[in-house]
């Protein structure tokens, strides 16, 4: 075998199902696939029982958690156990395109010693690669990434288990950060492991036809802060962070604010929102110097405490330039 593919899934049966449908046919004698499944409602190998035997003579095998260990435990998980040289860990939510698995395939007999690879999938990755790039050392490679969501998004990466299992303990440790797979990699590239950026594309990113309430809560992604803490060279932070300051303008704090101010808390409840917005604030925006996120932050002070005071008019300005109601409990999920 020369590649594991990892599957963590956790609640989202039906999209598994039709996405292994549409993986199964392209795997061969070369590839085993692993589903773990993270103690699930409804037991995943009860949804995919028949496919299982239609596919008889690929090697699938399915490891179910008896407790819901967390999504980044869950990840990690699919590194613990792949006994191949190389790890594709893919999404449950992200489809397979077309070619994908002979493509992999090929590229990992071309590029044998690269400790990663990783695939365009948005608008800036197929924008901005003409021709594959080939990235020496950790300094090199966090400078070419286009944004950071290009390498955070797991199910376009493939990894070199034998260069980058040195980071697994740092992994385990920075597991909060949210970006496990990201810190192994940091860990073990120095200033000379090489990575691999591709032009061609491996999966078709469909979140936004996962249901809100099967998505996972985009909260979690300003832990990515805690990837600063990493034992790397100064100079190294000092990218890493140059390159995280570029997320304060995706998640921006006006999206953060105005998404607090609408979220319903448990009555008796009074500090809870404005201490959870003082933490993001030290946490992640301090990375924004700009002095309208400056005076931005200050008013959010007051509009998180007296939220009532600004629903109605943050609803008015939401549905003119939306043209639809604001949804507070799905805006923050990704």
């Amino acid at each position: 075998m020369s590649l594991t593919i990892a599957i963590p899934t956790y609640n989202r049966n039906n999209i598994f199902r039709a996405n292994l449908e549409k993986l199964l046919p392209q795997v061969t004698e070369e590839c085993r696939i692993i589903i773990y499944d993270n103690c699930s409602d409804i037991a995943v190998k009860d949804s995919i029982t028949d496919l299982l035997n239609s596919y008889s003579n690929i090697d699938i095998s399915i490891v179910t958690n008896p407790h819901n260990v967390g999504m980044t435990a869950n990840i990690l998980k699919c590194f613990e156990n792949c006994s191949d040289p190389w790890l594709w860990v893919l999404g449950d939510d992200d489809e397979v395109a077309e070619g994908a698995v002979e493509r992999i395939l090929s590229d990992i007999k071309r590029h044998k010693e690269v400790h990663f690879m990783t695939y365009a999938w948005d608008e800036d990755s197929f924008k901005n690669r003409k021709n594959e790039v080939v990235t020496k050392g950790i300094d090199e490679f966090i400078e070419t990434f286009e944004t950071f969501g290009a390498v955070l998004y797991l199910s376009t990466s493939v990894y070199n288990m034998n260069k980058v299992v040195s980071g697994m303990s740092f992994a385990h440790f920075f597991q909060s950060s949210y970006a496990p797979h990201l810190v192994m990699l940091f860990m073990s590239l120095g200033d000379e492991g090489e990575c691999v950026y591709s032009e061609n594309q491996i999966v078709k990113n469909k979140a936004d036809d996962t249901p809100d309430h099967l998505k996972w809560d985009q909260i979690f992604i300003y832990q990515l802060t805690l990837l600063l803490r990493l034992p790397l060279k100064p100079k190294t932070i000092g990218k890493l962070r140059k390159r995280l300051e570029q997320l304060t303008s995706v998640w921006s704090i006006y999206h953060f604010i105005f998404t607090l101010t609408f979220i319903e808390y448990e009555k008796g409840v009074t500090n809870k929102p404005i201490v959870f917005y003082g933490e993001i604030v030290r946490s992640f925006f301090y990375l924004d110097r700009r002095l309208t996120t400056r005076i931005a932050i200050f008013f959010g002070h007051f509009v998180i405490r007296y939220p009532f005071l600004f629903r109605r008019i943050f609803s008015i300005i939401y549905k003119i330039s939306k043209g639809k109601e604001f949804k507070p409990d799905t805006n923050l999920r990704i």
